[in-house]
């Protein structure tokens, strides 16, 4: 089990610096169609809703970092969107 501390270090970072994970997750979505982006942002939507569920029930470090890593994600679905549309 991760402690708060831990949580804590792995969501802070400067504001000028883009997170991994919405990177990571914006690469990968540049080579599907829209349509399949617009599934996959769905299912992780879904999984948001989930790990925010699961916080407001135990309060834990984990689920914290679950609902963190599913909202960069869809930030790089924004990303590729907004790319798409420039």
């Amino acid at each position: 089990m991760r402690s708060w501390a831990d949580v804590k270090n792995a969501l802070r970072g400067g504001e000028e610096r883009v997170d991994p994970i919405r990177a990571k997750a914006a690469k990968r979505l540049d080579r599907l169609t829209t349509g399949d982006v617009l599934d996959w942002a769905d299912a992780v939507g879904s999984g948001l809703a989930k790990a925010l569920d699961d916080y407001r029930r135990q309060s834990t470090p984990e689920s914290l970092l679950e609902a963190h890593q599913g909202a960069q994600s869809l930030l790089g679905v924004l990303d590729v969107l907004s790319r798409r549309e420039a």
